[in-house]
This record gives structure tokens, C-alpha cells and sequence, in this order.
């Protein structure tokens, strides 16, 4: 779509029914305006319109530099994969409803784990709590874990489980680069963090000493010091042991779309553990929403390519037409500089006389020399020759 198409749909009906076309929020056609420098009908416009009352259409502004003549926006269809998504979902979902599908965490722990979790525990003991009592699995070749020391067992249980019950579902398992459930093709995160609570803070013998010497301070000192300030924090927050799963699109970053395709908490009812089934219907929508969204990134980089190679093409031949101006309107002011030292010649009554009988030879002399050299210069011959030794149409000096 051209610049002018879009300034015509814009002043022909409100930004908002134009935006309804092409499947994209009125805000996006105002952005897409700005970018391009296309006025917009001001607040009330249509309204004065509709009741017969003179209203003015803003002219389109002539380009300027850095805005492109090609406007890239253009009728948003339907999600071809919608119904495909929509179809895997319910088809996951009758899967894990057989009979003998149903996934349960074992009561006590296996002989044997997977290596991920294994590997996934190992790091978990052998990491230092922080202050506030957590421990990280903070490596990428592991499963995410950010939970209390006293829920790595439980934690590892559900890992462990939900790691067999994927590999069941013919899932495959990865941790290069990274660790990745890797569905239809489609690479996914599992992680796990439990959630905090707070609790008062108890002072310790240094902190209430240093209160103590504070309060003494303000005692003496009560325009300085404020008599109710507390040296110490109010609360703690610590560990609550509550787990929260989440799967998510490792490679979605949260600024353009949410990345989460499923989230569970523990309830007062119920933990995580009975939502394993679920997470297997999650990871099944999750690769085909995954799938979808990495076409669409495909075809917008290929749209930001397109455009970008427009833009540096245009570019290009501005600069040639700028270089191209210059150097002819300087040629034409030789050319005129050429007629007016012949009409002066011509004035000077010198134009048919030769040197040899002229009574101003030496004037004489300098007009030829004058006149052969701008007309040696202006010659198609010589600006031919000196376009070819400058190059200056070949491509790759468009610069």
C-alpha cells in the first residue's frame, strides 16, 4: 500500500472502521500514520460531518526524509492455525482422559530418576540458601528451580514424574543449549518456584543493642532523630511451600507476548501433583501456539527485511539523483557561462575575426582560449567520458 492509498482511506471513513479491515487496533493505524506522516481527521471530524457542517481535510505533506513511500500494512486473515490449535488441544485433552492415562506422583521415591532430575537435585543440594532461605537450580542445562530446601524432595518427586510422563507421551527430553521439553519440533520450558509468605521479624541481639543506642540518641537529640524509626526490617519472607509449575516458550520474550502457556499453584485443597494430566494437554497447545508464533515472527522479519531493502534502495537513488543534479547543474553553468563570453565576443565584434588580423589579438586570444575549453568541457563526448570515470551510475557506487 502507497502512502497516498492510505491518506485516502484514513479521510474517507473514521480510523477505526479502517482498522476493523485490516484486523489490527485503530492505535496501530494512528502509529503506523505518524511513521509516515500522514495527517489524521482531528476529534469530532465525522461527527461535524455527519450533521452537514463544514469541516476541513488537512493536505498530505510532502515526504520527508526518513519516511517511506510504501506503507507496509496490509489485510490481517484469520489464523490459519487457530483450528488447528483449538483441534490439538481437544485431541490432547480426550488422550489424557483414557482410562490408565491418569499420572500420579509416586508416594515414596524411585529407585532409579531420570538423569535431568538427578542432575537437577544435585545442584539443588549443593546450593548455599540465600537470605531468605532459597536454593536455585541456576543452570540452564537443568530444570528452573527456585524453592525452599525443605521442598527439594517434593519438588524432584514432581520433576522426576513429569519428566517420565513426557518421555510416555513420545516428548522428547533436551539440555543443549538448555533444558527443553521438545514437542512436535517445538522446544517448551518447565520450571518450578515456590512462592513466598511473610513473617515478623524478629530482631537479633546486635540489631535490638543498635535500636537500643538509637533510641538514646533520639532521646537526646529529638529534633535530629525521629523517637519512631526502626533500625531493623518489619518483615521477613521466607519460603511458604506453596509450588508453582509453569510452562512456558523459552524463546518468546515477554515484552512482544506472553510466553506462558500454562501455570498451576498449589491449592488449600489440592497440590500441583494433581495437575500433571494437565500439563500434558499444555504442552501439546503450548508447541502448536509456539508453532504459530514462530511464523508469525518469520513473516514480519521477512516483512522488516523487505522494507529495510526498500529504504536502502530508495536511498541509494536519492543520492544518485542528488549526485547526478549537481554534477548537470554544473555543466549547465558552464554552458551559460559559455553563451554569455560568446555573446560578449559577439558584442566586441571579434567572433569572425582571426588572431592574425584581428586589432586586439591578444583579446582575441583569450576569448578562444576561453570558448574552446567550456566547449571542449560541455561537449556530450567529454561529459559522457567523465560520467564513465567517475562511475557514477554504476550500483555499487550508490553511496
Amino acid at each position: 500500500m502507497t502512502r497516498d492509498e492510505l491518506y485516502d482511506l484514513v479521510w474517507s471513513r473514521p480510523v477505526t472502521h479502517v482498522a476493523k479491515d485490516f484486523g489490527v487496533s485503530d492505535v496501530a493505524i494512528r502509529k503506523i500514520c505518524k511513521k509516515h506522516g500522514i495527517p489524521l481527521p482531528p476529534l469530532g471530524y465525522w461527527a461535524k460531518l455527519q450533521h452537514g457542517k463544514k469541516v476541513e481535510q488537512l493536505n498530505l505533506p510532502p515526504l520527508q526524509k526518513g519516511q517511506s513511500e510504501q506503507v507496509n500494512l496490509r489485510v490481517h486473515q484469520p489464523s490459519a492455525n487457530a483450528d488447528v490449535f483449538s483441534q490439538a488441544q481437544e485431541a490432547a485433552r480426550q488422550d489424557e482422559a483414557k482410562v490408565g492415562r491418569r499420572i500420579t506422583v509416586p508416594a515414596t521415591r524411585p529407585d532409579r530418576l531420570h538423569p535431568i532430575a538427578a542432575a537437577t537435585e544435585k545442584t539443588l543440594r549443593k546450593a548455599k540458601p540465600d537470605r531468605e532461605g532459597f536454593v536455585t537450580s541456576n543452570t540452564e542445562d537443568k530444570v528452573g528451580v527456585l524453592i525452599g530446601q525443605s521442598s527439594i524432595d517434593r519438588a524432584i518427586l514432581l520433576i522426576n514424574t513429569f519428566l517420565e510422563a513426557a518421555v510416555e507421551r513420545g516428548h522428547q527430553l533436551t539440555t543443549s543449549p538448555k533444558f527443553s521439553v521438545i514437542v512436535s519440533g517445538q522446544p517448551l520450558g518447565f520450571r518450578i518456584h515456590e512462592t513466598k509468605t511473610k513473617v515478623q521479624h524478629v530482631p537479633t541481639a546486635v540489631e535490638l543493642k543498635e535500636q537500643a543506642q538509637r533510641d538514646n540518641m533520639a532521646a537526646r537529640y529529638p529534633t535530629l532523630y525521629s523517637a519512631d524509626y526502626k533500625i531493623y526490617r518489619t518483615w521477613d519472607y521466607i519460603p511458604s511451600g506453596r509450588i508453582v509449575v509453569e510452562i512456558y516458550d523459552p524463546i518468546q520474550v515477554r515484552w512482544r507476548s506472553d510466553p506462558i502457556f500454562g501455570r498451576w499453584y498449589d491449592r488449600k485443597s489440592s497440590g500441583v501433583e494433581v495437575y500433571l494430566n494437565d500439563m500434558m494437554v499444555a504442552l501439546v497447545s503450548g508447541a502448536a501456539r509456539a508453532r504459530e508464533q514462530r511464523a508469525k515472527e518469520a513473516e514480519e522479519a521477512r516483512l522488516a527485511q523487505e522494507a529495510e531493502e526498500r529504504r536502502i534502495e530508495n536511498e541509494k537513488r536519492a543520492r544518485l539523483l542528488a549526485r547526478a543534479t549537481n554534477f548537470l547543474a554544473e555543466k549547465a553553468e558552464k554552458h551559460e557561462a559559455f553563451l554569455k563570453i560568446s555573446r560578449l565576443e559577439q558584442f566586441l565584434g571579434l567572433a569572425d575575426e582571426t588572431s592574425g588580423h584581428c586589432p586586439f589579438p591578444t583579446l582575441k586570444s583569450a576569448f578562444d582560449l576561453v570558448l574552446l575549453n567550456l566547449r571542449h568541457q560541455i561537449s556530450a563526448e567529454a561529459l559522457n567520458q567523465e560520467i564513465i570515470d567517475t562511475r557514477m551510475f554504476d550500483k555499487d557506487r550508490w553511496y
